[in-house]
């Protein structure tokens, strides 16, 4: 049973949200992701951390996937491919990455450190600190310092989340796209990230990503430091 996703709307642009992260772009038969930070756990056991093994192919299994659910043309990743210096999920990688028919693009963020060479022998095409397509721009960060506030922007790393209540003062946080009228902030594609809790504004909508659904939140999420009755 395929994941249901859900369907917003921008001036002249249609997109389709996947509940593992993934925004699909119809016009431009695109899909787009943020975040993976492979490598992160080979990375934190290197120093001393014991994590376990097993995220970053079940990462790729989820991106191939959506990718066979889509069909698209391109995939663009949205920053923060890789976590931090080459390690051997790095070979994983290139391998998935000549598996694949459709074309691979990075838009660089700030984790993104690797030599030129790695991406191109890994057979991605990659841009500068964002790309403008008919008005939308792409980037990593599109709320950061760097963000021009023209056009509208659609990027990642904050790695959104949101606080819904139950009863008997339950909580869960869940990843989340967050819309607003100037950009869409995707959540992280990659397992086990960590989640920064957003403090929504009275224009944005919030989209809350469960295993197998996409799910409306807007309004109904506990304000961050409240109490839950």
């Amino acid at each position: 049973m395929l994941p249901f996703d859900l369907e917003i709307h921008r001036p002249g642009a249609r997109f389709t949200m996947h509940p593992w992260g993934g925004l699909y772009w119809h016009e431009r038969n695109w899909l787009l992701v943020a975040d993976l930070h492979l490598g992160k756990a080979a990375h934190f056991r290197k120093a001393g951390v014991p994590l376990p093994e097993g995220d970053d192919h079940a990462t790729m299994d989820r991106l191939t996937q959506v990718l066979d659910h889509f069909s698209p043309s391109r995939l663009f990743i949205l920053g923060d491919l890789f976590h931090s210096d080459v390690n051997r999920s790095w070979d994983g990688f290139v391998t998935w990455c000549r598996s694949r028919k459709e074309e691979l693009h990075l838009v660089p963020g700030n984790h993104d450190r690797l030599s030129e060479r790695r991406y191109r022998d890994a057979g991605l095409l990659v841009h500068d600190q964002e790309m403008v397509e008919d008005g939308i721009t792409l980037c990593h960060d599109p709320l950061g310092r760097n963000s021009t506030g023209e056009g509208y922007r659609i990027g990642g790393h904050v790695h959104p989340g949101v606080v819904l209540a139950g009863t008997g003062q339950q909580r869960i946080t869940l990843p989340c796209f967050v819309v607003g009228p100037r950009s869409t902030l995707l959540p992280a594609f990659g397992l086990r990230q960590g989640l920064f809790r957003v403090r929504p504004t009275p224009l944005q909508r919030i989209f809350a990503c469960t295993p197998t659904s996409v799910l409306d939140v807007t309004g109904v999420s506990v304000p961050i430091g409240s109490r839950t009755r």
